[in-house]
């Protein structure tokens, strides 16, 4: 079975902006999302395309994943252009159905073949963007084992459009779809991407505090996948909500410490210090523990990788 990765923080940025892909190195993100899709013009998409080869490793050089967004109606051309050694996963938004996602599994397998990529290292990550897809995601999340980690949109503007919704209002009117979404992966093993609703009624992508709401509450309710953002001030947040802090750390340990005492009564639980400890709560101090770990695993990483980048640059742009 594949290593569970850290994937807390992200950004999604356009490729044909050479400041952002540049100094992506700099951002501390665990994944770069390069986009070919909305935040590329028209009139730039073919342009767009001769860039990813050389954009892939500027941003895994400190340690991050690169992830690319094609676009729907371009898929085998985008595609074509992306899948190059060091590329971990292909974002297919508005996907509608099974078979989508089998053809390009298909494109990406003859690809890996060809380019000299082990079998099977590029992901897919199908967008659930529209009502049509909601209806058909347990059929979408099954079909290719390429698909490690599911979950749908927390709101955006293609579902929006399609569903003829506000975006920005203070209640939630996605859940349905997060929730079908949600189920479907479970049911399958998948990762689950999702998180709980906080309102966000202005359209910020760059309130560092809603999002460290978002990351704790969705952590808090055993979530450890982000989607990322869009704006830098958001990453730090994103890390720091997903990971475990210390206070969580130490009461893992405890819980543990503590069922030692139930293992060796004859009881299935035993109520210590007003907390009820049995092994279910001593399989999430468990998970708790092993997750810390491998986001401290992640950040060591990060750090290392950019520390190496550092070293190679001039002084004058080490900062």
């Amino acid at each position: 079975m594949a290593k569970q990765k850290a994937r807390r923080s992200g950004l999604t940025m356009p490729i044909v902006t050479p400041r952002f892909v540049d100094n992506a190195w700099r951002r501390g993100c665990d994944f770069v999302t390069l986009d070919l899709e909305d935040s590329v013009p028209q009139n730039r998409k073919d342009y767009a395309r001769t860039l990813v080869r050389e954009s892939i490793p500027k941003v895994t050089r400190a340690g991050t994943e690169a992830f690319v967004r094609i676009n729907h109606e371009l898929m085998q051309a985008d595609t074509e252009a992306a899948v190059w050694p060091g590329l971990s996963r292909i974002k297919y938004p508005k996907t509608e159905t099974a078979d989508e996602v089998r053809a390009l599994d298909a494109l990406i397998t003859r690809l890996e073949k060809e380019r000299g990529i082990p079998p099977g290292t590029v992901e897919i990550d199908p967008g659930i963007e529209t009502a049509l897809a909601v209806t058909n995601v347990y059929d979408i999340a099954s079909a290719s084992p390429r698909i490690k980690e599911f979950g749908a949109t927390n709101g955006g503007y293609d579902m929006s459009r399609d569903l003829g919704v506000e975006m920005f209002v203070p209640y939630d009117q996605f859940v349905y779809l997060r929730g079908e979404s949600e189920l479907a992966a479970r049911a399958l093993g998948l990762g689950v991407r999702a998180a709980p609703f906080v309102a966000n009624t202005t359209g910020s992508v760059s309130d560092g505090n809603r999002a460290l709401r978002q990351a704790e509450a969705a952590r808090a309710c055993g979530f450890r996948l982000g989607g990322g953002g869009l704006n830098p001030a958001v990453v730090e947040s994103h890390n720091a909500g997903y990971t475990p802090s210390e206070a969580d750390v130490r009461d893992a340990h405890w819980v543990l410490e503590q069922f030692e005492r139930v293992a060796a009564s004859a009881e299935p639980w035993l109520e210590i210090e007003g907390r009820a400890i049995d092994r279910y709560e001593a399989q999430r101090a468990r998970d708790t523990l092993k997750w810390a770990e491998l986001c401290a695993e992640r950040n060591r990483e990060k750090a290392e990788a950019v520390a190496r980048v550092k070293a190679a640059l001039p002084a004058s742009d080490k900062k």
